[in-house]
C-alpha cells in the first residue's frame, strides 16, 4: 500500500511540475523568432558571436548571447560587447556596452565558451536593427561608445 502512495504522490508532483514550468517560460518573449527586431552579430578578429537572442520579460529587455575564441592560440581574452539599436528610419535608438567578459581559450571538449547579457530599453520600436559587436580592447576617445562610460 506504501508503495502505490508513493508512485500516487510522485506522479502527482510531476504532473504539477509539467504543468507549471511551461507556464513559466511563456511569459518571456524571444524579439527575434517573433520577428520584432533583427540581430546583426559583428565579431573580432580573436572573438566570435556563436548567436545573439533579445527578450523581454517582466517589463524588461535583455540580449542574450554567447562568445567563443576564434583559435586555440593563448589564453583567456578579455572582452566587451557593444549594442546600438537602430529604429525602422534609421535613426541611433540606443547603444550600450556590456561590462567586461572573459572569453575562455578554445579547447575541444570543453566549455570554452562564455554568455553574456546586456540590458537593453523595455521599449524597442518594432522593426528595429539590433548591432552586436564584440571587442577585445579600449575603445578610442571620440567613439560613440566613451560617451557615458566615463
Amino acid at each position: 500500500m506504501r508503495e502505490k502512495t508513493l508512485t500516487m504522490s510522485s506522479v502527482l508532483v510531476l504532473s504539477v511540475l509539467m504543468i507549471s514550468i511551461p507556464g513559466c517560460a511563456a511569459n518571456r518573449v524571444n524579439l527575434v523568432d517573433t520577428n520584432q527586431v533583427a540581430v546583426t552579430n559583428q565579431g573580432s578578429e580573436k572573438i566570435r558571436i556563436l548567436w545573439t537572442d533579445i527578450y523581454q520579460k517582466d517589463g524588461q529587455t535583455w540580449a542574450y548571447g554567447v562568445l567563443k575564441q576564434s583559435s586555440s592560440v593563448g589564453g583567456t581574452l578579455k572582452a566587451h560587447v557593444d549594442v546600438q539599436i537602430v529604429s525602422p528610419d534609421g535613426s541611433l535608438q540606443y547603444e550600450t556596452i556590456s561590462k567586461e567578459l572573459y572569453v575562455p581559450r578554445k579547447r575541444i571538449g570543453r566549455m570554452d565558451w562564455k554568455r553574456f547579457r546586456v540590458q537593453l530599453p523595455a521599449e524597442i520600436s518594432e522593426g528595429s536593427n539590433i548591432s552586436v559587436t564584440v571587442h577585445t580592447g579600449k575603445h578610442s576617445e571620440n567613439s560613440v561608445f566613451m560617451e557615458g562610460t566615463s
